[in-house]
């Protein structure tokens, strides 16, 4: 797109708040448009978000977005370093000149950081030390390696989520013709993490944007907030039939044999998979890394469907500017860009079994909404002004 420049911002907006505004607000001064690649109904962390897709696509539109882009599942739900694969795969195949994220230390420092990862040196260190010990994770091997080569002060900057994901990114941008876009993380605004831990919906929506309230409050009690626990009956069913096999499925994504089979064998002893989580988390296996198993094993989640870039990308909001830079990724024929859900079936055999997999576990998913709706609820992409 001669002249027009466009930057990508991968995002979760779970839910959209005072952060991802001034995010989006500056990215507007700074390029002539701006695409949204944001989580499908399950995010990072491996839990399900606190409103469908669609309708955090629409309060990210009506807060200064001009294209939102699905990071469908599985990879949305992936490890740090997938989740950042599957994101600047979608940026790169539809042409984005920049990649925006935020950065919670100086970003010079982490560049520094991800060059020294890139390193033989690093590589043979954190092998060694992964496979000497079975009880250390690999954030924990990383952080050590990292104090005990560049200091304290980058081994705490690796500790903190936005800046774990800025590596990823930067890994994951190498040899790519995108140019990163940090910008720093204002620690007065509040967190997701935060906002949702308020628990009830008017809570929660006094703490957000009034455009992205309106959203959600219009929903209210029908679609927002989801309540995982509205699941832990079938999680926990079908991780107890599960473990009553003798055989434990193999090719599942990231997911060693003993937490596998620490999963299982827990199953039968908890009510929640809060309390299944607490069990199986250690010095080895975070709690995100257990709740994402666990998806892992419900859903078959495989491998193979991971470590390839996603296929497709869904359409979820756009307005005229969104049009524009649509149009100019739909030449690029780089991805099978899925205006409306009921054409995915029209795509290639690849975009056909991704897209399968997604509808399968967003099915389910969706029975975490306050009143959920049927399973073949049209539903399409909204366009704005």
């Amino acid at each position: 797109m001669e002249g027009f420049r466009f930057v990508s911002v991968i995002c979760e907006y779970n839910p959209f708040h005072f952060g991802h505004k001034y995010q989006l607000d500056l990215l507007k001064d700074s390029f002539d448009g701006v695409v949204c690649i944001m989580s499908g109904d399950i995010v990072q962390r491996g839990t399900p978000a606190v409103a469908d897709k669609y309708l955090r696509a629409e309060a990210a539109l009506k807060s200064g977005a001009d294209l939102v882009l699905e990071l469908p599942i599985p990879w949305c739900c992936a490890s740090a370093r997938d989740f950042a694969f599957g994101g600047v795969s979608i940026a790169d195949a539809i042409g984005s000149d920049a990649l925006a994220f935020g950065a919670e230390d100086d970003f010079s420092l982490l560049s520094r950081i991800f060059e020294y990862s890139k390193s033989v040196e690093f590589s043979d260190i954190i092998k060694k030390r992964v496979a000497s010990d079975r009880n250390i994770s690999y954030p924990r091997a990383f952080t050590e390696i990292i104090a005990e080569r560049l200091g304290q002060t980058a081994a705490e900057a690796v500790k903190k989520p936005n800046n774990i994901l800025t590596l990823e990114y930067l890994k994951a941008l190498d040899g790519k013709d995108i140019q990163p876009f940090p910008i720093a993380r204002r620690s007065e605004l509040m967190s997701s993490s935060r906002i949702r831990s308020e628990g009830n919906a008017d809570a929660m929506l006094s703490l957000l944007p009034k455009d992205s309230a309106a959203v959600l409050r219009r929903e209210s009690g029908s679609r927002f907030p989801r309540d995982a626990s509205r699941l832990d009956p079938f999680f926990i069913g079908t991780l107890r039939q599960m473990n009553s096999k003798s055989e434990l499925p193999r090719g599942l994504y990231s997911l060693p044999d003993d937490l596998a089979r620490k999963i299982l064998s827990a199953s039968v002893k908890v009510h929640s998979i809060g309390e299944l989580v607490g069990i199986c988390t250690d010095k080895a296996y975070t709690a995100a890394r257990v709740r994402r198993a666990i998806n892992t094993l419900v859903f078959g989640i495989t491998e193979e469907s991971v470590h390839s870039a996603p296929p497709y990308t869904t359409v979820l909001a756009l307005n005229e500017k969104g049009r524009s830079i649509l149009r100019y990724a739909k030449k690029r024929e780089r991805i099978d860009i899925v205006n409306k859900p009921v054409r995915a079936m029209e795509c290639r055999d690849e975009t056909r079994d991704a897209f399968t997999l997604s509808k399968r576990i967003e099915d389910v998913i969706a029975l975490t909404d306050p009143n959920p709706l049927p399973a073949d609820t049209a539903k399409n992409p909204l366009i704005g002004e």
